[in-house]
């Protein structure tokens, strides 16, 4: 079943992506239909890689981006806006948040040691989004996603 705009728009997506190295990244949509359209067509196919990942052990070593960070009066909203983005990175994935003032994903933390595409199950591996070829991993701001 194809998700519908409705759905889209009313959740804030967590969905996985491959660059051309072969290195994995997670992004947040908040909420906007800007997603690709791999993730779009299939809502068994979303919830089996969501699934994965969501379950998959997090040891690997990570650093966050602060610079790209917004500005927190306190340290406990800090931590609640990156926790998902350091879970994500703590399992091997560069981890990006949707910028709403210009359209773009920015990366608030990556793996100091990636998981690579090679290392998932082909029946994870075949259901993720192809960043646009020639894309870097660990690129601070992305554009484009197909």
């Amino acid at each position: 079943m194809k998700m519908d705009d409705d759905f889209i728009e009313s959740n804030d997506l967590d969905w996985f992506a491959s660059f051309s190295d072969g290195y994995l990244a997670h992004f947040t949509s908040g909420g906007t239909n800007l997603i690709p359209e791999k993730v779009k067509c299939c809502l068994e196919s979303y919830e089996i890689v969501y699934n994965y990942f969501a379950n998959l052990k997090g040891n690997y070593e990570f650093e966050i981006i602060e610079e790209n960070l917004p500005h927190f009066d306190d340290s406990t909203k800090r931590n609640q806006y990156i926790s998902s983005f350091i879970d994500a990175a703590a399992k091997g994935l560069f981890s990006y948040n949707r910028n709403f003032n210009d359209g773009r994903y920015f990366l608030i933390a990556k793996p100091l040691n990636p998981l690579l595409l090679n290392d998932l199950p082909e029946n994870i591996s075949n259901k993720l989004n192809e960043l646009p070829k020639g894309m870097q991993s660990g690129k601070k701001y992305i554009t484009e996603i197909e």
